[in-house]
């Protein structure tokens, strides 16, 4: 790309006093590996955009999980409260992408990809290693980093009329947060790939009309299934418009279904203009992207008068492994009440990737008004993200190790991934494997209402009534997988 001169900001100077030599300077990606097809070159492409997408999801749900809007003034905890709804928004949002890439992956005939990074973890394609962490201003920079536009005058063009924004000064930070990361380490922006992706799937040289599967259509996920609760809420009867809801609040989940080339490129240049794309912004778009939004949210928690009075104390990286496993940069929850509710969270979290790779198997009928299996999955997909949130709040007020109180140390959800992620071949196995994660939770969940620990905090009221609510639902669910199995034949079933 072509540098051109810094614009001029009459609010803040001129933009080259920003590190341009930083801003502008970015490895290319790595090239299409010696003797690989491009439709297969696609799919990996596709495989690693799902993979960033599901690892900057986790990574900002954790740090809004470590955010503390119960301690300060009424004024300081609507602002922690509003922190963590910039956070979920976005995260709600990479939900959408991460679904869009899997269609994507539906059309052209690949399997589907909820896997993410592990920690440790350090790759060309990946903005900044993975890194479950409280939040920080630190940790922000990074986040503004990873959904940048790696031409960032464009930025300083569209932002330098808003004196609100500091922006010179937090580019600044950024740059010093990550360093020269851009140039020898991680150096790879998200709108990069995005932008090798579309590249490869446009030329229909590399990629021919015959690899796209429009048939798949009826499998993909949908908005009418995904982004029903992310609109404005209705306008009540006698009101002209719905209620005002604030722009930096709202969620606009993407979730595309396709079936043609131009739906699939329109499909990432969408997703690329929520994410950091200025250049694809319509002149009157006035939803912030990614960027803009952790850009406002670097600078107000830059203002804040103490940062760490409104973050737990949660680990990096926290683990359930043994002292032998634990892999390198975790911190093991030590515990072993607090160890248990973090292993309720990894099994609710398998439980929700295993109902999501399930639900790209199950075909939608044509009537919405008639029930089917695939709805019921999907049913059950919202309810492990109500668990995880219930189970994340939980463990941040339990203490990380004995002997310290969680004010000082507490833990935190792992979001470990599961030894797989696959679906066994026959879909009465499938079923099966549902069934047995629950039955793992249904055991902790009984563990846990009958442990007497004295080196941890009693359950209290809430925490119990959880628990018991937890174990009425699973043993509701086992009974109707019960039925499911007994419908299905031996070998080769399959459900509609």
């Amino acid at each position: 790309m072509k540098e051109e001169s810094p614009p001029e900001d009459e609010t803040h100077g001129p933009a080259a006093q920003v590190p341009l030599d930083w801003v502008t300077l970015q490895r290319p990606l790595p090239p299409k590996p010696q003797g690989m097809g491009w439709r297969d070159y696609l799919i990996l492409l596709l495989h690693i955009g799902a993979e960033l997408e599901h690892s900057l999801m986790v990574q900002y749900l954790y740090a809004a999980y470590s955010l503390n809007d119960q301690t300060g003034t009424p004024e300081q905890r609507r602002q922690v409260g509003d922190w963590r709804s910039r956070l979920l928004t976005v995260a709600k949002e990479e939900m959408g992408h991460l679904l869009t890439v899997q269609n994507l992956l539906c059309l052209i005939g690949g399997p589907v990809c909820f896997e993410r990074s592990h920690f440790p973890a350090d790759t060309d394609f990946l903005p900044f290693p993975f890194r479950l962490a409280p939040v920080s201003a630190q940790l922000l920079a990074w986040y503004v980093y990873a959904e940048a536009p790696y031409d960032w005058q464009l930025l300083f063009r569209e932002h330098s009329q808003d004196p609100s924004v500091t922006l010179r000064e937090d580019i600044r930070m950024v740059a010093q947060s990550v360093g020269d990361a851009p140039v020898t380490g991680h150096a790879h922006t998200v709108g990069q790939l995005y932008d090798r992706i579309i590249e490869v799937l446009a030329d229909p040289s590399h990629i021919p009309d015959t690899v796209f599967r429009p048939e798949t259509y009826a499998h993909q996920a949908s908005w009418d299934e995904w982004g029903r609760g992310y609109r404005p809420p209705p306008a009540r009867p006698g009101e002209t418009e719905p209620p005002a809801v604030p722009i930096a609040e709202r969620s606009n989940v993407i979730v595309l279904r396709l079936a043609t080339r131009t739906e699939a490129i329109a499909a990432l240049r969408q997703i690329g203009k929520q994410g950091e794309a200025a250049h694809l912004r319509a002149a009157n778009d006035s939803e912030p992207s990614h960027f803009v939004r952790f850009l406002t949210l670097l600078d107000a928690f830059r203002q804040a008068a103490s940062e760490q009075e409104f973050v737990y104390k949660v680990p990096v990286n926290p683990s359930t492994l043994g002292t032998r496993d634990q892999p390198e940069g975790s911190t093991r929850i030590e515990q072993q009440t607090s160890w248990l509710w973090a292993t309720l969270f990894n099994l609710r979290y398998r439980a929700l990737l295993a109902y999501l790779t399930h639900s790209f198997r199950l075909a939608r009928l044509v009537d919405p008004r008639e029930p089917t299996v695939r709805g019921a999955v999907m049913h059950k997909v919202f309810g492990e993200m109500y668990n995880l949130k219930a189970l994340a709040g939980i463990l941040v007020r339990r203490p990380l190790r004995d002997g310290v109180p969680a004010e000082d140390a507490c833990a935190a959800p792992p979001f470990e991934l599961p030894y797989t992620l696959a679906l066994p071949t026959d879909e009465l196995d499938c079923w099966q494997q549902h069934q047995d994660i629950l039955m793992s939770s249904l055991t902790i969940c009984d563990t846990l209402l009958t442990r007497d620990d004295p080196l941890a905090p009693a359950l209290t009221t809430d925490e119990a009534n959880y628990l018991r609510a937890l174990r009425q639902l699973d043993q509701r669910s086992v009974a109707w997988i019960d039925l499911i199995k007994g419908g299905l034949p031996r070998t080769g079933g399959h459900c509609t």
